[in-house]
């Protein structure tokens, strides 16, 4: 006689997934309930997100209105507290832009503060447009300090950030004519000429040509793209 087939043991899953599921009750209700405390965790942590940038956004706009009074000294108060107390929100993003520039407006000493404190903030992550305000500021900062060498390529990374681009072309006389002033012609000319090469239907490429031409500089054919 030929050898019996016997049934195959490879495999001892049930067939019946009612039956499992009844042999399985316990351990399918803590699957179902660890499931539904992380829902409701990242549901938590949302709405906590939602109510921190809304509260952010509160005390951004009371510490502008001060600014825009002139209270400055409180304004510059209002902002620090605010980004301590809501770090990582957009909110807080904008309210290092703004006290920033409060602090460039009262001088002297504040304008060591800018240096130092953009030089950080720069370095993180932060929305394009965020840094392309804060590279801008730095770089007036520099000015203010007469360091124009460290100027130029403070505007330069502020072009490299900027969202749009008339703002790019804009950094770029800044970068150029803070290089004229620092005595690298050279340099200041070549800005100049990105300006005209990119964004000559932008009305700041006829300023790049005056400039240029001041420098002694040859005039480029313009190849800018619309502006946007």
């Amino acid at each position: 006689m030929g050898a019996s087939v016997q049934p195959s043991t490879g495999s001892t899953a049930p067939h019946d997934w009612g039956e499992w599921a009844v042999q399985h009750t316990r351990q399918i209700i803590y699957v179902a309930a660890g499931i539904l405390i992380l829902i409701g965790a990242v549901w938590l942590y949302i709405t906590s997100e939602r109510r921190k940038e809304a509260f952010a956004s509160q005390a951004l706009s009371a510490a502008r209105t001060d600014a825009e009074s002139g209270n400055l000294p409180l304004a510059a108060n209002d902002l620090t507290r605010m980004i301590d107390r809501y770090s990582g929100t957009r909110a807080a993003d904008d309210a290092v832009i703004l006290l920033n520039q409060v602090r460039l407006v009262e001088g002297g000493t504040q304008v060591g503060l800018v240096v130092s404190d953009l030089q950080s903030f720069v370095k993180g992550s932060h929305p394009d447009y965020i840094l392309a305000s804060a590279w801008a500021l730095l770089g007036a900062a520099f000015e203010q300090e007469n360091r124009y060498k460290d100027a130029a390529p403070a505007y330069a990374e502020a072009a490299k950030a900027a969202t749009h681009d008339f703002l790019k072309a804009e950094y770029l006389l800044d970068q150029g004519r803070t290089l004229a002033i620092a005595g690298d012609s050279a340099a200041a000319r070549t800005a100049y000429t990105d300006v005209i090469e990119k964004y000559g239907q932008l009305a700041q490429a006829q300023e790049a040509r005056v400039r240029l031409g001041q420098l002694g500089g040859s005039l480029p054919a313009s190849q800018g793209k619309p502006a946007s």
